[in-house]
């Protein structure tokens, strides 16, 4: 049963770190853990026992009373709970309702006086004298364009709600303003407005308006709301834009009127841009809007301004643009009727309660008496039977781990009488083993034992024993028929806590091996050989790893890694030690560090790593022995041991090796083969032709050649054809194929796909690069 609201208790740190590095004082040490054990032993032996006793200050009677009590007043306040969150909910829909009401219709008005503004939209961009104008503004002079400015104005002046209205002509790119005149764009003083709605293009929603502050040549600023619709409306591709601004307080003051309501208590934002675009106080709507969901159409909700008064806001998003009108009602209006309806429930549950307190405990009297004699005879029986359970526990968990258990029942009943209870069906076993920095202690076993003991309770049911070669066992009762990821991660945190502790009191780290989860006491056994399949890979463990056999379990394909067989082989062959176990390192961190589930497979394949590689050199007559045994690996207690036992065997081996080679021979050999690839580039030539011009076999040629000049011989042919190559290509006289025959290649195609390889474009494109790079472009010499 897991306990996660429970902190481990660590034992006192008396004497821990001198016992940690030396035993230097031993006495004191000794002294320190007779007395832990001593007193993990008492705790064992009479924990049955204080628990009788506490059960005797706790009368039947008051835990009968108890009983009554809960079964009443539970239901009372869940009840009551409920009661109270559906008149609370009620009430919330109630307000909500009457706001949603009126933002709807205030939302409809707003839609009225749009529609109006795109209506005067609509009628100046149907204009034909505008439209003309669009199409082709170069064949107009400066007075037509003042004609139709006139024409525009005139139909505006007597609209107190439009600021200002001006046509963007987009193939001349000028703006004509009704009371300035013509303008270029770039001299045009709302030319960011402009650029903003050109690059938006056909993307932009012309249902969104930008409320923004406005600022005219020499008039003072103001707040306008901003329309903009494309020209001509017939044409797929706009020519101009149209732009109207309506006075923003005149806009809402209209529209106030329209909706015969007053707005001091609404606020209009945009809800793509969180843009302002109506407020009755300023910087109160961040308070009021900050967190409406995206997905939510309408809705409400209780938020706090700045001044800490709380407010019950609901919000509607509008249907045709991206506008959101929030509307704040005060909530202690909310609050006041929610308080009447609070003390009636409280009244009414505090009556019932106290009703079922009196009745609670008449019923418990009444019960308590028949039993009250047979509990006083059966306190002593219980008292002996605690105080033995230590006796036989840890036989009895040694039995049913060694599959020693003939009856389940007997064995259930046994178990009881000890003290130990399995509330859960699945079992588990863990395997503890301790990495003793010196020579085993049992006296220190003991306490080792005694500290995981203590501890594991506090995260599952558990019972343990002491195991041969100083290894504990521990049954763990689980609630589950395997381990989730969830379980696993909490265990292992546990574990890691156990393990901390260990290491700061007593100097000790340990590993932890876990067995699968099987059902009923029959499957106790069969976890526990599962988790000592996990302790027989210890060498591919972490000194304080917690290791759990379904994951070991989880993945059993593993591919033998030939090309580390080869790496290592021919860092060997080259006597660098130092290569060496570089590639000893790698291994270890892409297949051990890793956490590579399939250990016992890996256990194999280092085994055949190493023997393969010893093999290959044994074959190419070198003498492989060394004063190590590589069937000592099973010696190893974790993996740092077995990194450590592997590199120092690499290294005696590659010391070996190196006693034995002679790179002076070696050396002549690699330089005839040079000095015939330089001299022969040009004609078809194979590694066979070198190596019998030099008197080597092809495969030792090419491992020596390579261990000299850091690349194969085919590879240096290659990388010097295409040097000589690139000279040819410098000169504009030879053709592709021409080039392709002096270097060696039977046909171009060869050569442009060996160039590309190693250079990365094309020869044709490369001599493209040289000639651009000798003559300046044409545009590079006029300026242009």
């Amino acid at each position: 049963m897991e306990k996660d609201e429970k902190m481990m208790q660590r034992p006192p740190r008396a004497h821990a770190p001198s016992h940690a590095k030396k035993r230097v004082s031993f006495p004191n040490i000794e002294l320190m853990m007779n007395n832990r054990f001593a007193a993990a032993l008492r705790k064992a032996a009479h924990s049955g026992g204080k628990r009788v006793a506490q059960s005797n200050r706790k009368p039947f009677l008051y835990k009968m009373f108890v009983s009554y009590l809960i079964t009443v007043f539970i239901p009372v306040a869940v009840i009551s709970v409920m009661y109270y969150y559906h008149l609370s909910k009620e009430k919330k829909e109630e307000f909500e309702k009457y706001a949603l009401t009126d933002l709807q219709y205030l939302m409809s008005q707003t839609r009225m006086v749009v529609d109006n503004i795109d209506n005067l939209a609509v009628q100046f961009s149907m204009n034909p004298n505008l439209n003309e104008k669009l199409m082709n503004p170069f064949v107009y002079d400066i007075y037509d364009f003042q004609q139709l400015k006139e024409t525009i104005r005139n139909q505006i002046s007597t609209n107190r709600l439009i600021y200002s209205l001006y046509v963007f002509f987009k193939l001349n790119d000028k703006v004509l303003t009704t009371g300035e005149g013509f303008y270029r764009r770039a001299e045009f003083y709302d030319k960011a407005f402009i650029d903003g709605i050109a690059s938006r293009g056909p993307a932009a929603n012309p249902n969104d308006y930008e409320v923004r502050r406005l600022h005219r040549n020499m008039d003072p600023e103001v707040d306008v709301i901003s329309f903009a619709k494309p020209l001509p409306l017939t044409s797929k591709d706009a020519l101009g834009y149209l732009v109207v601004n309506v006075k923003k307080d005149v806009f809402f003051e209209i529209l106030g009127k329209m909706a015969g309501a007053d707005l001091s208590n609404v606020y209009i934002v945009r809800g793509d841009t969180g843009e302002t675009v109506y407020e009755s106080q300023p910087g109160a709507i961040r308070a009021s809007i900050g967190g409406i969901p995206a997905s939510s159409a309408s809705g409400s909700r209780v938020v706090t301004d700045e001044r800490g008064e709380q407010h019950l806001v609901t919000y509607v998003k509008s249907r045709f643009n991206s506008w959101i009108y929030v509307m704040d009602a005060p909530y202690s209006a909310y609050q006041q009727g929610m308080d009447v309806k609070k003390w009636e429930v409280l009244r009414i549950a505090l009556l019932v309660t106290i009703l079922g307190l009196i009745a609670s405990y008449m019923l418990s009297l009444r019960m308590y008496r028949p039993w009250k004699r047979i509990v006083r005879e059966n306190e002593q029986i219980k008292l002996a039977m605690e105080q033995n359970k230590p006796i036989v526990k840890h036989r009895l968990i040694y039995m049913l781990l060694n599959d020693h258990v003939v009856d389940t029942e007997l064995i259930r009943t046994q178990l009881l009488q000890a003290g130990l209870y399995f509330a859960y069906e699945y079992f588990a076993v863990l395997i503890v083993v301790p990495n003793y920095q010196e020579e085993k202690d049992s006296q220190l076993s003991l306490m080792v034992f005694s500290i995981v003991e203590n501890a594991l309770p506090e995260l599952v049911w558990a019972a343990g024993t002491m195991l041969e070669h100083g290894q504990l066992g521990f049954i763990l009762n689980i609630g589950r028929a395997d381990f989730d990821q969830d379980l696993k991660t909490k265990m292992t945190e546990h574990f890691n806590g156990i393990n901390a502790m260990l290491q700061t009191e007593l100097g000790i780290s340990v590993q932890f091996a876990v067995g699968g989860c099987h059902f009923h006491y029959a499957g106790i056994s069969q976890s526990y050989l599962e988790a000592k399949r996990v302790i027989a890979c210890k060498a591919l463990i972490n000194k304080n790893d917690i290791v759990f056999m379904q994951e070991m379990e989880a993945d059993t394909r593993l591919e033998y890694p030939l090309h580390i067989q080869k790496e290592l082989a021919g860092h060997l062959i080259a006597a660098n030690a130092e290569l060496a176990e570089s590639t000893v390192d790698a291994f270890f961190k892409q297949y051990i560090y890793s956490r590579y589930d399939s250990r016992e497979r890996l256990l194999e394949t280092i085994l055949m790593l190493l023997s393969n590689t010893i093999h290959e050199l044994y074959q190419q007559g070198y003498d492989t022995t060394i004063g190590m045994n590589l069937l000592d690996i099973s010696k190893c207690p974790n993996n740092e041991e077995l990194h450590r036992f592997i590199s120092r065997y690499v290294h005696m081996l590659a010391t070996r090796l190196g006693d034995q080679l002679d790179k002076t021979g070696d050396n002549v050999y690699v330089a005839k083969a040079v000095e015939y690839i330089e001299s022969h580039f040009h004609s078809v030539i194979s590694i066979a032709d070198i190596a019998d011009y030099v008197g080597l076999s092809s495969s030792y040629l090419s491992r020596i050649f390579k261990m000299e000049t850091g690349k194969p011989p085919l590879e240096y042919l290659t990388r010097l054809r295409i040097a000589r190559s690139k000279e040819l290509l410098a000169v504009s006289r030879y053709s592709l194929q021409e080039i392709s025959g002096l270097v060696g290649y039977q046909d171009a195609h060869s050569f442009i796909r060996f160039f590309k390889k190693y250079e990365g474009i094309t020869p044709g494109e490369y001599r493209k690069k040289l000639l651009k790079n000798k003559s300046p472009l044409p545009d590079e010499q006029t300026g242009v």
